[in-house]
């Protein structure tokens, strides 16, 4: 409950700022793809805050992308240890159900170890 709270309390000032910055921004730029041409051929004109919104987005994909690759080596170590916790787990519930085991043979059959009484002659 005090998260979604929370979350409210950040997102709607953030969600009305970002409504202020597109109105205040509506003013068309010529974004140029062309940066050694005098008369460049590729060229757009967007409204500034599609051009801002734009570079945004793609630097959190970006950025994203670059973490999520250099984190690679983090996920392997963490799947390799996740599955050597399983295998030991089944190797401790094994061991346990042939302990189990041994121990019920044991109190089902009782141990001859007495010697036998000597016969009269």
């Amino acid at each position: 409950m005090i998260s979604r709270i929370l979350s409210f309390v950040i997102l709607v000032p953030l969600a009305i700022l970002l409504v202020v910055f597109c109105v205040a921004n509506r003013a068309p730029v010529t974004v140029s793809l062309d940066p050694f041409g005098t008369m460049p051929q590729f060229t757009y004109s967007l409204p500034l805050f599609i051009v801002m919104m734009g570079a945004i987005i793609t630097g959190v994909i970006l950025g994203g992308l670059g973490t999520w690759l250099t984190q690679s080596h983090y996920r392997r170590k963490a799947w390799k240890r996740r599955n050597e916790v399983e295998r030991l787990r089944r190797e401790a519930e094994e061991a346990k159900a042939s302990l189990r085991l041994l121990r019920e043979e044991k109190t089902a059959t009782p141990p001859s170890t007495a010697l036998a009484a000597p016969r009269a002659a």
